[in-house]
C-alpha cells in the first residue's frame, strides 16, 4: 500500500499523499465516478492520519482542511464533483499521474 512507509506524525505527507482527479466530463456518470474516487482518495489519507496519529488528530485535521458543514452542503448540492473541485482548489489533491 502507498502509505506503509508513512512515519508517526508524518501528516502532511499522509494528506499530500491523495492523488486524483476528475476527468473531463465524457459521460455524467463516468465523472460521477471519477470524483467518487477522489474524495475516497482523500477519506483513504485521512485514515492514514487514523491509523499513524490517532482519532482525534484525524478528527481535528479533517474538519481544518474540509469542514463537516462544507462537505454537506458540497454534497447537497454539487454532489462528490463539488466536494471533489473543493479538495483541489485547496490543493488537497492532485492529478493523477499517468504513464
Amino acid at each position: 500500500m502507498p502509505w506503509k512507509g508513512a512515519r508517526t506524525g508524518a501528516v502532511s505527507t499522509a494528506v499530500w499523499w491523495c492523488v486524483a482527479a476528475c476527468a473531463a466530463p465524457a459521460g455524467a456518470g463516468l465523472a460521477e465516478a471519477d470524483c467518487r474516487s477522489e474524495v475516497s482518495r482523500f477519506e483513504q489519507a485521512i485514515g492514514t492520519v487514523r491509523q499513524t496519529s490517532g482519532q482525534e488528530a484525524a478528527a481535528r485535521l479533517k474538519e481544518r482542511l474540509l469542514p463537516a458543514e462544507v462537505q454537506a452542503r458540497l454534497l447537497e448540492k454539487e454532489g462528490y464533483c463539488g466536494v471533489a473541485r473543493y479538495l483541489r482548489d485547496k490543493k488537497l489533491t492532485e492529478p493523477k499521474t499517468r504513464f
